[in-house]
């Protein structure tokens, strides 16, 4: 049992994922889900979307249980267990962050610095200081465990490919113990999905 599996015991653990449209972020929870099928786990899942296309704000929420658990497929405030930020502007919105709690939610984010369509647009727009979006979303998580790194400067290097990034932070989440499914599971879940399956295995 890896630390969120402990952790659950009969109840659920709430992972919320926020990231931009066109980067994969509905993948990995589709795969996520899948990954907690195949492990005997029920699962609860909801995408939103709304009107964004490429490059527009993603949420998704997915929460996973060892028994058959009646509640909303939605995580409500407070009641993320992982909170995963695939782009960091999206993860320190505040309507996000209050899915957050100090002392419950750990935070796994991306801190890659996709430029908004404001700051292509107008080039005197700049991208926030990354120290003072870090401080929002520890203020709110456990920070001591919170873990950052740079998703798409790793995809790039490792693969040429930023598709890669989102795996690779997933793999971040998996390694600090906050994933619920095993790791079998989830490369067997790629593997179902068809798409990139060694990048996206190697990247995981």
């Amino acid at each position: 049992l890896n630390k969120a599996e402990a952790n659950m015991g009969a109840g659920e653990c709430g992972i919320f994922m926020t990231g931009i449209g066109g980067t994969g972020v509905v993948t990995v929870n589709q795969i996520l889900g899948t990954a907690a099928l195949l492990d005997g786990k029920h699962v609860h899942g909801l995408d939103q979307t709304g009107l964004s296309q490429k490059g527009g704000p993603v949420v998704s929420h997915l929460k996973i249980s060892n028994a058959p658990w009646q509640v909303s497929n939605k995580v409500a405030a407070g009641e993320a267990d992982c909170y995963l930020g695939f782009d960091i502007l999206v993860a320190t919105n505040p309507q996000n962050l209050d899915r957050a709690r100090p002392e419950r939610t750990v935070a796994i984010v991306s801190t890659s610095q996709v430029p908004t369509g404001a700051m292509v647009a107008f080039t005197e727009v700049e991208f926030p200081e990354s120290n003072g979006l870090i401080s929002s979303i520890n203020r709110v998580t456990r920070k001591d465990e919170n873990v950052y790194l740079d998703a798409i400067g790793l995809a790039e290097a490792l693969f040429n490919d930023h598709m890669a990034a989102n795996m690779i932070l997933l793999g971040a989440a998996y390694q600090a113990g906050v994933i619920p499914v095993s790791a079998d599971a989830i490369e067997h879940a790629i593997a179902l999905n068809g798409v990139a399956v060694q990048m996206n295995t190697q990247a995981f």
